[in-house]
């Protein structure tokens, strides 16, 4: 099934404050806490050395700090400026508008990498992934365009249909360079957005996933009736789920088994087929079951769930 030789998983790494160069968003959601400050109920305010919003849960909230007293301040969410790197696809980093809407961020990792992937983007219209070593120069260069496609391939579709925008980017093919830069930029409209930005290096497991792989969301919107007896549809997030199966080699069972219980409850990017942008997730694994059932091979089960 798979256009590559293998399932792909990529574990990210985690953004740190090291590694963020530059950017253009802006960390001022809410004024900064300030212990000579009395806060009202609800009032928020920021953090910026755990890059984190939070609301005051009592009156007259004096001298408390938001990290080390849970019964004055609760944490609400990241800052803006760190939505897109706190491994949950609901939250989205937005920009500030202007005239030529932009998201950019310059971040330097500090070892070698060879995925990026840009998910739940909203109003994008170009990505530009840029690789800048300090001894060679740009390594690596991509625009991806964003513009909208049909939902179907033909004449009718491209002119008259319904059109979608591409909400995702996933590249699997970086080059190896330790100490370059990495530049992340998204050009759109207002409300320019993006859900996660992350990057790491992938690991590829098995001989392909086999034919047969279930792919579908997780819907958690529900349905409510009031007292009048009218329905209402509430709209909420939704994750993405699959189901994969695949043939490992005998000398890669262990590793496999063993790299799976190291990323267990890690939020992680899984590659089924390059043929199916539904079979990419962003989440983790519920179950997995490995059995020896031949001699050279062994058989392979995934259960993945997406994150919203």
């Amino acid at each position: 099934m798979s256009s590559e030789l293998a399932l792909s998983i990529t574990q990210p790494v985690q953004l740190t404050d090291a590694m963020l160069i530059s950017t253009d968003i802006p960390e001022n959601d809410y004024a900064a806490w300030s212990a000579g400050t009395t806060y009202s109920l609800g009032a928020r305010v920021i953090l910026t050395s755990t890059h984190a919003v939070y609301e005051s849960l009592q009156a007259s909230n004096l001298g408390k700090d938001p990290t080390a007293n849970p019964t004055w301040w609760i944490e609400v969410s990241p800052t803006n400026r760190w939505k897109a790197f706190d491994y949950s696809n609901s939250t989205q980093t937005v920009t500030a508008g202007g005239a030529t809407p932009k998201i950019s961020y310059t971040i330097r990792p500090g070892a070698s990498i060879s995925s990026v992937a840009v998910l739940n983007v909203a109003n994008a219209t170009s990505l530009l992934l840029k690789l800048t070593d300090p001894v060679y120069g740009v390594v690596h260069s991509r625009t991806v365009d964003f513009t909208p496609l049909p939902l179907q391939a033909n004449w009718w579709s491209w002119f008259f249909g319904q059109k979608v925008t591409p909400t995702q980017y996933v590249a699997t093919d970086v080059p190896a360079y330790p100490n370059a830069d990495l530049l992340v930029q998204l050009s759109g409209n207002s409300s320019l957005a993006v859900g996660v930005i992350m990057f790491g290096q992938q690991k590829n497991f098995g001989l392909g996933v086999s034919y047969g792989a279930r792919v579908g969301i997780q819907d958690y919107s529900v349905k409510q009736t009031n007292e009048f007896g009218d329905t209402e549809l509430l709209v909420r997030a939704f994750a993405k789920r699959a189901n994969f199966s695949m043939l490992v080699e005998k000398g890669e069972t262990d590793a496999l088994q063993n790299f799976l219980a190291e990323v267990r409850a890690v939020p992680c990017l899984w590659i089924g087929s390059t043929d199916y942008e539904s079979t990419t997730l962003f989440g983790f694994y519920k179950n997995f079951d490995v059995l020896i059932s031949y001699p050279q091979h062994s058989e392979c089960d995934l259960e993945i769930e997406g994150l919203t």
